[in-house]
């Protein structure tokens, strides 16, 4: 099946708004593509009636979710809630849907028939506890990581494919410069991405940062203040520690790249299946700095792309290493092997495999 000219609903369950993740980039890559895409995001309590807002190049839609309780009901009657639902969304869009793209376990609890290609996209361990019924009643199933295909396989009645993550465009841009950096010492460090989740080694940062005064910790990303973890709280109060928030993509690409460090750590000892490919890992490689994170499954293999803690080991001892060795890990060859590694995964080069493996 060509990803072209084809009216694709979408469910997320994160918004639009806010931080991006590879749905929403897959999303905006589809709609350039030439596709119609529509982003259905979660409903929200005050949402009245339906609303689609054209932004950039996605059709992003809201809803009122008018029956409470329907994942508690019969599995026949979120089937028809939902075949309901998009059957209104055709409608109210013009025509019906070539397919229903859904990341979003929480809602949809098995497929409905007669809405088009059902094709089920698992980019966590942690969603698989619910949404049961969509695992063998999809047409296809796509996960971003082999843990999450090897679970899901035996319960599925159609293909399982791990079809890993996608680079966005915006950090292909100017790349192949990114090789070359005057050498220098190690001075910036930068973690990207959600802070509000208690997945997060926060021991392991605070160790981190408070062992090395004399290097700046920059954490990217949204926040909440009041977020109950101690070590948070401990690691905000540091001097040269900064939380700025979340920023645009625009914003972000270009603070990444300036990084000597990029850092990121999940408690690996009990979450290493959870987390065990984090997107922001390609992006971290698409700018060829030196990395330090958590064991990560999909990258056991390829330990000579980051510093890698062992599974459930220190974060901070893996970063002293990495100060240890920065010249040779900052050295051109280094930095354009990580460079290759994410320039070959790229949005365009993902949806043509999606095709691909839905041409069978």
């Amino acid at each position: 099946m060509e990803l072209r000219g084809k009216r694709i609903l979408l469910f997320s369950p994160e918004p639009w708004q806010g931080l991006h993740m590879s749905k929403h980039h897959l999303a905006q890559a589809l709609a350039k593509r030439g596709n119609t895409v529509y982003f259905v995001d979660p409903p929200r309590p005050g949402n009245k009636g339906f609303v689609c807002e054209r932004i950039g190049d996605v059709q992003v839609v809201r809803y009122r979710h008018w029956l409470r309780g329907v994942n508690r009901m019969p599995l026949w009657v979120n089937r028809w809630y939902y075949k309901r639902l998009v059957q209104d969304l055709a409608k109210r869009t013009g025509g019906p849907f070539d397919i229903l793209w859904n990341f979003d376990t929480s809602r949809m609890q098995s497929f409905p028939e007669g809405v088009g290609k059902k094709l089920l996209h698992l980019a966590d361990y942690d969603i698989l506890y619910i949404g049961q019924g969509l695992i063998p009643s999809a047409d296809i199933i796509f996960t971003t990581c082999q843990v999450v295909a090897d679970e899901v396989a035996p319960r599925a009645a159609a293909r399982v494919i791990n079809i890993g993550h996608a680079l966005d465009a915006r950090w292909l841009k100017d790349i192949d410069a990114l090789a070359q950096r005057e050498p220098h010492g190690p001075k910036n460090v930068v973690f990207m991405g959600q802070l509000a989740i208690t997945y997060n080694d926060w021991e392991g940062f605070h160790r981190t940062a408070s062992s090395h005064p004399h290097l700046l910790f920059t954490f990217i990303g949204p926040f909440d203040p009041g977020f109950p973890e101690p070590f948070f709280h401990t690691l905000r109060a540091l001097p040269n520690v900064h939380f700025t928030g979340l920023k645009s993509k625009d914003e972000l690409v270009p603070i990444v790249r300036e990084a000597d460090i990029l850092l990121f750590g999940f408690r690996s000892g009990t979450r290493a299946k959870e987390r065990a490919n984090p997107h922001k890992v390609l992006e971290y490689l698409s700018t060829g700095n030196v990395i330090v994170g958590s064991y990560t499954m999909e990258y056991a293999d390829r330990q000579d792309l980051f510093l890698m803690a062992e599974e459930g080991g220190d974060l901070n001892e893996t970063f002293d290493g990495a100060l240890r060795e920065f010249d040779r890990l900052n050295a051109p060859e280094e930095r354009a092997r990580r460079i290759a590694y994410a320039r070959a995964r790229t949005m365009d080069a993902l949806i043509s495999r999606i095709e691909e493996e839905l041409s069978r």
